[in-house]
């Protein structure tokens, strides 16, 4: 049996291939080399690695000893999504309307709302853990180690990330969550404030933000969260509306009442920097990383200088 399933989804490009590569190498770095119990790393992928990362992923598995399974899949396959589905083929971005979200990014929606779980890959796994192929741990401390290592709850994420999501992308969610719940007398007795979260998730939605997050796999399979997936995915608002697996999995949690906590001790960077160390440190950090113009598109994760470890507290 495995403790953690540390899982990526890697689309077909050069570029997303080499950020795996960096994530790998620091996630071996700062994380599996120094954890004492059973993990393996899971890859679904579409297209063929890159021979970098084919090197990376034979010094693990030769050198480190540590188990990769690859998985290549096709994306819209996988989710069952129908070529004659009538869908808005690109989406409007929340930010910026110029922009587009694809029918493909919402096939990485669903992928992590809930079709990864029942993967037979996970079938001898207690945790999944998820990173993207620009998830960079940059520092880890002994606090973090432990917290990981000895984790036993139902959800995990890293300290100070909760944000909120853009409305133009929640639209409909928390009308959903409410009329779900309402219908359900057995599941909104689990949480008696189903009311006031719902409407949060209508007026000013949260998300668990990082794409780092730990999960109980029989938490994820358990028959309430199954029922709620269901009305969720039933309901096509991942595809109609761009309800991310991040907006999902945060008001699942809560509202279902899993058990969860938020892990210390670590500096990590997927778009920004999440400084989950103390308060001096975490000012220490953004101060320094704005005075050198490296808070968002920083090489932090590519080479680190000798006043940048000692900036970001790399030796205390």
């Amino acid at each position: 049996m495995y403790k953690f399933a540390f899982t990526y989804l890697v689309k077909e490009n050069k570029e997303t291939w080499e950020e795996l590569s960096i994530s790998l190498n620091l996630l071996y770095k700062n994380i599996l080399r120094k954890l004492f119990c059973n993990f393996k790393i899971i890859i679904f992928y579409e297209g063929k690695p890159s021979k970098d990362l084919e090197l990376i992923l034979n010094n693990l598995k030769e050198n480190k000893n540590i188990r990769i399974i690859l998985k290549k899949i096709s994306l819209f396959k996988y989710v069952k999504r129908k070529e004659k589905d009538n869908f808005i083929k690109e989406f409007p971005h929340a930010a910026d309307c110029r922009l587009i979200t694809s029918l493909g990014y919402r096939d990485m929606c669903k992928f992590f709302a809930y079709d990864i779980f029942l993967d037979e890959q996970f079938y001898d796994v207690e945790y999944f853990v998820r990173l993207d192929t620009d998830s960079f741990f940059l520092y880890t401390n002994k606090k973090f180690i432990y917290s990981l290592q000895n984790f036993s709850y139902e959800y995990g994420y890293i300290k100070n990330t909760i944000q909120f999501e853009d409305k133009a992308v929640s639209l409909g969610f928390g009308k959903l969550l409410y009329n779900y719940f309402k219908d359900n007398k057995n599941f909104s007795s689990l949480n008696k404030d189903y009311i006031s979260l719902c409407q949060e998730a209508t007026l000013k939605p949260k998300i668990y933000y990082t794409n780092f997050e730990i999960i109980k796999l029989t938490w994820v399979k358990s028959k309430s969260h199954t029922k709620l997936m269901k009305k969720i995915i039933k309901s096509k608002g991942i595809y109609n509306y761009r309800w991310g697996d991040a907006l999902i999995r945060y008001y699942a949690i809560n509202l279902l009442g899993a058990s969860k906590k938020s892990l210390r001790g670590c500096l990590y960077k997927h778009s920004g920097l999440y400084d989950s160390r103390n308060i001096l440190r975490r000012f220490l950090t953004k101060s320094y990383s704005k005075f050198r113009k490296k808070l968002y598109k920083n090489n932090y994760e590519k080479r680190l200088s000798k006043i940048d470890k000692i900036f970001l507290g790399f030796y205390i």
